[in-house]
C-alpha cells in the first residue's frame, strides 16, 4: 500500500494529460492559426510576469511549513499578491505584452493564486490537494472552451480570452478554499510558531531566482519564434506545445513526487526513473507512427505541416524531464544558485543555436531545444553525485 499514492498520482496526471490535449484540440479550432498564436503569446506572458513576482513564494511556505513556521502566512500572501499586480502593470507599460491590459493584469493574480497553491500544497506527502489541482484545471477548460465551441463554432482572440479569465477566476475560487483547508488541518496538527522573514526571504529569492530562469528557458522560445518567424508560425508551433506538454506535465508530476518523498524523507528516485524510461520508450515509438493522423484529425489539416518535426520535441521533452528530475536533490540543499548558473548556461546554448538555424524554421527550434536540454542534463548529472542528499534521507527508508 506504500505506492497507493503514488498510483493514484500517475492515474490523475494521465487523465489530466488527456484532458489537456482535448482542450488544446478545442482552442485550435475555436481560433484561427494566427488567433492561436497570439492567444499562447498571452497566456506565456502571464505566467512569465506571475513567475517573476511570486516564484518560489509556495516553495517557500512548504519548507517553513517543514520547520512548523506558519503562523500569519496569510500577510505574506496577500503581500505577494499585491506585488503580482504591480509586476503586471509594469510590464503592461513597459512592453507591448498585449493589448488586452485589464484582462492581463486579472490573470496575473489569477494565475499567481493558482502557483502558490500547488507550490505549497506539495508539503503534503499525499499530495491531495496537488492531485485535485491537476485534475480539475483540464477539466474547467475542457468545459469552458468546450461549450463555447459547441455553440458558437470559431471565435475571435477577444472572447477566448474571456473564456480564459473566466476559468482562472473559477480555479482561484479553489485555491482559496484548498488553502483554507490547508490552513486549518495544518495548524490543528501540529504546534506553529511565526515564520521566520528572513528564513522566508531568502528561500523565495533563491528559489525565485531559479524559477525565473527556469520560466526563462521555457518562454524564450515563443518570444523569439514572433520575433523571427511570426504568429502564424507561433500558432502552428502550439501544436509541438500540446504534444510536448503531454510529456512534461507527467514528467514535472514525477519530479513533484521525488520532491514531495525528500521533504518527507522517502528516497523515490528509483521509481521516477523507472516510470520515465517506460514512458520515453513507448513515445519514441508511437509518435513517429500516429503524429500526422492524429494532429490532422483533432487539430484539423490546417496543422499537418507540423508532424514531421513533432518527434524531436519529445526527444527534447524526455532529455529535458529528466534534467529537471535530477535537480530536486539540489533544490532542497539550497544549490539553487548553482541551478541558476546550469540554467543561463543552457540559455545561452538555446538562443545562439536557435539563432544560428532559425532558417530551419520549427526544426531549428526543435534542435536548439535539444542542444540546451544535453546542456542542463550534463550539469545535471554532475551536481547530482558531487552534492548527494544520502545524509538527510531516513535511513533505509525508499519507495
Amino acid at each position: 500500500m506504500k505506492n497507493n499514492h503514488f498510483i493514484k498520482l500517475i492515474a490523475v496526471t494521465v487523465s489530466s494529460m488527456g484532458l489537456t490535449l482535448v482542450s488544446s484540440f478545442i482552442l485550435a479550432r475555436l481560433l484561427s492559426v494566427q488567433d492561436r498564436g497570439l492567444h499562447q503569446l498571452f497566456v506565456t506572458s502571464v505566467s512569465y510576469v506571475v513567475t517573476l513576482a511570486t516564484g518560489g513564494v509556495g516553495f517557500a511556505f512548504a519548507l517553513s511549513m517543514r520547520h512548523r513556521q506558519y503562523q500569519h502566512w496569510q500577510r505574506y500572501f496577500i503581500l505577494f499578491l499585491a506585488f503580482a499586480i504591480i509586476v503586471a502593470g509594469i510590464a503592461v507599460f513597459l512592453f507591448d505584452v498585449t493589448d488586452y491590459y485589464a484582462l492581463f493584469i486579472i490573470n496575473v493574480l489569477l494565475t499567481a493564486i493558482l502557483t502558490i497553491t500547488l507550490e505549497k500544497s506539495k508539503i503534503d506527502p499525499k499530495m491531495i490537494v496537488y492531485r485535485r489541482l491537476t485534475l480539475q484545471q483540464p477539466i474547467l477548460l475542457v468545459l469552458v472552451y468546450g461549450v463555447t465551441y459547441a455553440l458558437w463554432q470559431e471565435q475571435p482572440l477577444k472572447i477566448a480570452l474571456y473564456l480564459l479569465t473566466l476559468y482562472s477566476a473559477i480555479q482561484a475560487i479553489f485555491c482559496l478554499i484548498y488553502l483554507y483547508q490547508m490552513d486549518k488541518d495544518f495548524s490543528q496538527r501540529n504546534k506553529i510558531e511565526k515564520i521566520n522573514p528572513k528564513f522566508f526571504f531568502t528561500t523565495w529569492f533563491k528559489q525565485n531566482l531559479l524559477q525565473i530562469f527556469g520560466a526563462t528557458t521555457t518562454s524564450l522560445d515563443k518570444f523569439l519564434v514572433v520575433s523571427f518567424l511570426g504568429n502564424y508560425t507561433l500558432g502552428l508551433y502550439t501544436v509541438c506545445i500540446a504534444f510536448d506538454s503531454l510529456l512534461t506535465k507527467f514528467i514535472n508530476m514525477l519530479a513533484d513526487y521525488y520532491y514531495s518523498g525528500l521533504l518527507n524523507k522517502l528516497n523515490r528516485i528509483k521509481s521516477v526513473l523507472a516510470v520515465i524510461g517506460l514512458i520515453s520508450i513507448s513515445a519514441l515509438i508511437l509518435v513517429p507512427l500516429l503524429a500526422k493522423p492524429v494532429i490532422v484529425f483533432f487539430f484539423s489539416s490546417k496543422y499537418a505541416e507540423v508532424a514531421p518535426v513533432l518527434i524531436w520535441f519529445i526527444v527534447n521533452a524526455i532529455i529535458a524531464g529528466l534534467s529537471w528530475v535530477l535537480s530536486q536533490n539540489m533544490l532542497l540543499l539550497g544549490k539553487q544558485v548553482l541551478l541558476f548558473v546550469r540554467q543561463l548556461i543552457a540559455i545561452v546554448v538555446f538562443v545562439v543555436l536557435f539563432y544560428l538555424l532559425r532558417d530551419l524554421q520549427l526544426y531549428g527550434l526543435a534542435y536548439a531545444f535539444i542542444g540546451a536540454s544535453l546542456t542542463r542534463l550534463l550539469i545535471s548529472l554532475i551536481y547530482y553525485f558531487k552534492y548527494p542528499i544520502t545524509d538527510i534521507l531516513v535511513s533505509n527508508t525508499t519507495e
